[in-house]
């Protein structure tokens, strides 16, 4: 599977992301919260990716952070839910705000974000506040990861911490803290090693 993608940004549009990586351009599905944090075109870009495979067609997902693309992947697991409707879900709010509402019952807002009525507002709440709050244990309500788990070597260094047994959100707890203690420019050897040791604590 494709979980994230570092490239040139060839093109961009509210709702998609073109990066040219090697001798190919991708085309990436994205939400407006996500096309906010692009940087110009011609500018490298680092974005988390999602595949979602059909019988007529293979869609990849481009995500600004690991908040957004757990969100996601909370909300199509929702029956109802498509990656389609996600994102739009995700254009409405930003993945912090739309994770409020959930943790919060708030089925008003989530009702005023796009294809989600009164019913569907009220499944989320009941199927998916008790994953959203084991989620925002993980980073800042609101807020993306800071330094470079946003940016790439963060969020390498959460997955080699989930092949050495930590979980997704420990694995994410643990690089967030390792950031804090040793600033955001740190390599991803002394974000593992740092992680590893408060782990052994």
């Amino acid at each position: 599977m494709i979980d994230a993608l570092n490239g040139v940004l060839a093109a961009k549009t509210p709702t998609a992301a073109v990066v040219r990586v090697g001798g190919f351009d991708l085309r990436l599905l994205i939400s407006v919260s996500c096309f906010e944090t692009l940087p110009a075109v011609g500018k490298e870009v680092h974005l988390l990716t999602y595949l979602h495979v059909r019988e007529d067609a293979m869609l990849l997902y481009g995500f600004a952070d690991v908040v957004e693309r757990d969100l996601f992947e909370r909300l199509i697991s929702v029956s109802g839910i498509g990656p389609r409707l996600a994102v739009g879900i995700l254009s409405g709010a930003t993945a912090g705000r739309v994770r409020e509402a959930i943790d919060g019952g708030d089925s008003d807002f989530l009702q005023s974000l796009p294809g989600v009525g009164k019913k569907l507002a009220q499944r989320l709440v009941v199927e998916l506040r008790e994953k959203a709050t084991s989620t925002a244990a993980s980073a800042p309500s609101g807020a993306a990861m800071p330094g470079a788990l946003s940016a790439g070597i963060g969020a390498d260094a959460a997955i080699a911490l989930q092949s050495l047994g930590f979980t997704r959100t420990g694995a994410q707890a643990a690089v967030q803290e390792a950031l804090q203690d040793l600033g955001a420019d740190a390599g991803i050897e002394a974000i593992i090693r740092r992680a590893l040791r408060q782990k052994v604590r």
